[in-house]
């Protein structure tokens, strides 16, 4: 067995880009079965809605547009930063046995955004977001604190 080989680094790796695919999954689904349901509203439903908007002064359909727009907008927003992170990913598992800052510093950032989107941690993407915004960050800054030391100590 290689003795140069980083396992957080490449646990962390893993586990950033597998969760992150898993997030783009389930927001993708869970999102289309949000805008299916609405357009499969019974007649009283669409009724009832309609007139909960009309004190509002908007239309039941302009609601719905515009949840929708929200809705597609946020599901850009969730595949386009979690793409990253499985770029991220794969290309620190690559150079996982490289000393460089990389990972301290790609570690902290998503560490930042994943304390930041940390709310329930009761569902699929609460799961999500602890391991792969929080747990494989941490790995990667611990992993690049040890490649440094490696490097420093002349054992890489």
């Amino acid at each position: 067995m290689e003795t140069n080989k980083n396992m957080l680094l490449r646990v962390g790796s893993i586990l950033m880009a597998v969760c992150a695919l898993v997030a783009i999954l389930v927001s993708a689904v869970n999102i289309f079965l949000s805008l299916g349901s609405i357009g499969n509203m019974s007649a009283s439903e669409w009724a009832m809605l309609e007139d909960q908007f009309s004190q509002l002064g908007v239309s039941a359909e302009q609601a719905m547009g515009i949840f929708s727009t929200i809705s597609y907008i946020a599901l850009v927003l969730v595949v386009i930063f979690n793409v990253m992170k499985i770029i991220v990913g794969i290309v620190g598992f690559r150079k996982a046995e490289t000393a460089s800052t990389y990972f301290i510093a790609w570690g902290i950032v998503l560490l930042i955004f994943g304390l930041l989107s940390l709310g329930n941690l009761l569902n699929i993407i609460g799961i999500c977001n602890l391991l792969g915004g929080i747990a494989a960050p941490i790995l990667f800054i611990l992993g690049g604190i040890q490649n440094k030391n490696r490097k420093s100590y002349g054992t890489e």
